[in-house]
C-alpha cells in the first residue's frame, strides 16, 4: 500500500516512512458497503482496525449511537488491548476501507516498533476521557461527503449546486461537487472498486464532497450515494401544494441508507417572496433531522445551509422567564443592528415566543407591537377561573393565540426553531419542531397551576418546559455542531419579601377582599408567581450541569419594578436587554470579535 495514501493522523504521526510501511504490510485492506459491520457485540476481539477512508457508526445494542469513528482513527482497541468482548456494533455509515490488524501480527509490530504502541494508547486514552466525562445527546458529526438527491420528480437546479459550493468555499471550506460527468474515462461507474478508489482520491486531496445524483445515471447514483456521510434532499417547495409528494424511486433507495439524522432536506423557491407553506407534506414519507428553505436569488440562504452543513451555524437558545421576555427581543435588536445573523432559535416558555416571532422575520419594534396587543390590551393572562384545572381562563389565552397565529406551521418559518415543554407523561423534554404554531407556544408556556396541561394525540400530559428545562442548550446542541448564544432571564436580586407568613388572610377574609375588589397591598407571593419563579430555579443549575463550554451567556438586567407578570415594563425591560446587548458587543469587539469567536479564535468575558 502506497503510504501517502493512509489518511493523516495521530496514529502514524510518531513513525518514519520506513516503519509506516512495515506497519502497513502487516495490515489487510477490507472494503465495506453502507450498512455492513466491521464488529458485532459480544464477539471476541482478536482484531484491531484502522479506518482508511469513511466512517462509522458505533452502537450499543444495536440501535443506540454513541460515536461516530472517521478516516485515520482505530477501531475496536478498547476492547482489542483489554482482552475484552465487543462492547458494541460498529457499521459502516458510507462505503468505506479499514485497515485490519491481527493480535499477532500486533504483537510482531509492538515488538519492533513500540512508537506505534505509544501513539496507539494516546487515542485510547482519549477516546476514554471523552466517554466518561459527562455530555449532552450527540450532535450530527460534520459530514466529509454530501450527497444531493432530488426529492420529487424535479432535478436539483444547476444554480442551486453552483451557489452551494460558492457559500461552502466561501465559509472557508474546500469543497468540490462531483456528477457523474466528471469521472475520467478509465473509471467506470459501475466498476464499484475503480469508482470507489477514485472518490477516495479526491477525499484524500482534503475537499468536502458535494456528489450530485439524478442526472439518470443509476450506477453512479448508488455508488455515489453510499459514499456520502450526509443526504440532503432537495425538493421544489410547490410540488407540495397539491398534496405528498411522492417518493422518487433514487429516494426510495437512498433513504433507507441513511439514519434520520443524517438526512436533510432543502426546499428551494425561485424567489424569496414565493410563499414557504405546505411543507408538512414533504416531511409525512421523508424522516429528516433538519429541513432547510432556500430562495434561489438569496446568496444570505445558501451562506445558512452552508453554515448548517459545515457545523459554523449560529444558534440562539432563550429562556423563560415570563415578562422579562421583553428583555430578549432587546438583545435580539442589538444583535441585528450589529448584522448578526441567527442560523437557528429556540427556547421555553416566553423565550420560544420571542424565538418564534424571530425565526418568522419579525423585527423588534413588530414583536413589542405583538407582546402589547397579546399582554396588554387583549390581556391573554388576565381572566381567572374557578381553580379546578387551573387559576386562568385558558380559552381566552387559547383564542388570543389563535386570532395572532392564525393556522401557521412550525415547519413553514424560513429559519429552524424549537420549542420545548416538559411531557410529564414520560418524564422527559418535549421538543416541538412541527405542527401548529399556537399548540407549540401553547405546550411551551402552560405554566403549571396558572394554566391546565396541554394533552397531545397520544393522551400525554404536557407543560411549560421550564419544569425541566428553563435554559435548553442540551436541545439545540443535539440538533447541531457550531457557537451558541444564550440568554438567560434573571430577577437579579434574592427575592424576599416584607409579608410575614401569618398575615395570609384566612378563607372568608379573602373571599370577602375578592367580592368588594380590593386587595391588601401586601407583597405575599401569589400563586402564579411562585410557579413561575420555581421553573426560573432550574436555569443556572441546569447551565451549571451541561456547562457553557464556548457558547456565550447573556443576562439582560432586570429594570427596577419589573415582575414575571409586569408587562405595562415591558418597554423598559426591552430598553435594558438592548444596551446591555450593546455594551457586551463593545467589549466583545463588536462584530469582527463575534466572528472571530465563532471561529474559536477568542472567548470573549464580560461583567456588567
Amino acid at each position: 500500500m502506497d503510504t501517502a495514501t493512509a489518511p493523516r493522523s495521530d496514529l502514524l504521526a510518531g513513525l518514519s516512512e520506513s516503519q509506516r510501511e512495515g506497519l502497513l504490510a502487516q495490515m489487510r485492506r477490507l472494503q465495506l458497503r453502507k450498512g455492513e459491520h466491521l464488529v458485532r457485540q459480544g464477539e471476541a476481539a482478536n482484531h484491531v482496525y484502522y479506518v482508511l477512508r469513511g466512517r462509522f457508526e458505533v452502537l450499543l445494542n444495536g440501535r443506540h449511537l454513541v460515536a461516530e469513528i472517521g478516516a485515520g482513527e482505530p477501531v475496536g482497541e478498547i476492547a482489542f488491548f483489554g482482552g475484552l468482548s465487543r462492547t458494541a456494533d460498529v457499521v459502516a455509515s458510507r462505503d468505506s476501507e479499514v485497515l485490519e490488524l491481527s493480535r499477532e501480527s500486533f504483537d510482531h509490530v509492538a515488538a519492533a516498533q513500540p512508537d506505534f504502541v505509544q501513539s496507539i494508547l494516546r487515542v485510547l486514552g482519549r477516546r476514554l476521557a471523552a466517554t466518561t466525562s459527562a455530555a449532552a445527546a450527540m450532535a450530527p458529526r460534520i459530514a466529509d461527503a454530501i450527497g444531493l438527491c432530488p426529492a420529487g420528480n424535479v432535478p436539483v437546479p444547476e444554480m442551486l449546486v453552483e451557489r452551494l459550493l460558492q457559500a461552502l468555499q466561501a465559509s472557508g471550506t474546500a469543497a468540490v461537487a462531483l456528477r457523474a460527468r466528471d469521472l475520467p474515462a478509465d473509471v467506470a461507474a459501475d466498476n464499484e472498486q475503480q469508482l470507489s478508489q477514485w472518490l477516495g482520491m479526491q477525499e484524500h486531496a482534503g475537499s468536502k464532497l458535494v456528489l450530485v445524483a439524478g442526472d439518470g445515471n443509476t450506477a453512479w447514483d448508488r455508488a455515489a450515494l453510499r459514499h456520502c456521510d450526509q443526504l440532503l434532499l432537495c425538493g421544489r417547495q410547490d410540488q407540495a401544494h397539491a398534496g405528498p409528494v411522492p417518493l422518487s424511486a433514487l429516494e426510495a433507495y437512498a433513504l433507507p441508507l441513511f439514519r434520520p439524522r443524517q438526512i436533510g432536506l432543502l426546499l428551494w423557491r425561485t424567489h424569496s417572496g414565493d410563499a414557504i407553506r405546505q411543507t408538512r407534506h414533504w416531511l409525512q414519507e421523508r424522516p429528516l433531522h433538519l429541513h432547510h428553505h432556500l430562495a434561489l436569488e438569496q446568496p444570505g440562504d445558501y451562506a445558512r445551509v452552508a453554515r448548517l452543513l459545515t457545523g459554523r451555524a449560529l444558534g440562539a437558545v432563550l429562556g423563560g422567564g415570563g415578562a422579562l421576555g421583553a428583555g430578549h427581543i432587546g438583545t435580539l435588536r442589538a444583535l441585528s443592528e450589529a448584522g448578526i445573523e441567527l442560523d437557528i432559535i429556540g427556547g421555553t416558555s416566553i423565550g420560544s415566543v420571542v424565538g418564534h416571532a424571530y425565526a418568522a422575520g419579525h423585527d423588534a419594534e413588530a414583536m413589542m407591537l405583538d407582546y402589547e396587543q397579546f399582554f396588554l390590551r387583549s390581556k391573554a393572562l388576565g381572566r381567572f377561573t374557578l381553580p379546578w384545572y387551573s387559576l386562568l381562563d385558558h380559552r381566552h389565552l387559547d383564542t388570543c393565540m389563535q386570532n395572532q397565529l392564525g393556522d401557521a406551521r412550525l415547519e413553514d418559518l424560513p429559519l429552524n426553531y424549537f420549542a420545548v415543554g416538559a411531557n410529564l407523561s414520560t418524564n422527559e423534554l418535549e421538543v416541538v419542531r412541527h405542527g401548529l404554531t399556537w399548540q407549540a407556544l401553547r405546550i411551551s408556556t402552560a405554566i403549571p397551576v396558572a394554566l391546565p396541561p396541554w394533552i397531545n394525540e397520544q393522551g400525554q400530559v404536557l407543560v411549560d418546559g421550564g419544569v425541566m428545562n428553563n435554559v435548553p442548550i442540551s436541545v439545540m446542541r443535539a440538533i447541531k455542531n457550531g457557537p451558541n448564544m444564550v440568554s438567560m432571564l434573571s430577577h437579579g436580586n434574592e427575592w424576599r419579601v416584607k409579608s410575614a407568613y401569618g398575615g395570609v388572610p384566612s378563607r372568608l377574609a379573602l373571599a370577602w377582599q375578592l367580592l368588594r375588589g380590593r386587595r391588601k397591598g401586601d407583597d405575599f407571593p401569589r400563586i402564579g408567581e411562585v410557579a413561575a419563579r420555581s421553573m426560573q430555579i432550574t436555569s443556572g443549575r441546569m447551565l451549571r450541569g451541561t456547562g457553557l463550554g464556548s457558547d456565550l451567556l447573556l443576562k439582560p438586567p432586570t429594570v427596577p419594578g419589573m415582575g414575571l407578570l409586569a408587562f405595562k415594563l415591558g418597554r423598559a425591560q426591552e430598553q435594558a436587554g438592548y444596551e446591555y446587548t450593546l455594551r457586551f458587543l463593545k467589549k466583545a469587539g463588536g462584530l469582527d470579535g463575534i466572528n472571530a469567536w465563532r471561529r474559536g479564535e477568542v472567548m470573549p468575558e464580560f461583567e456588567d
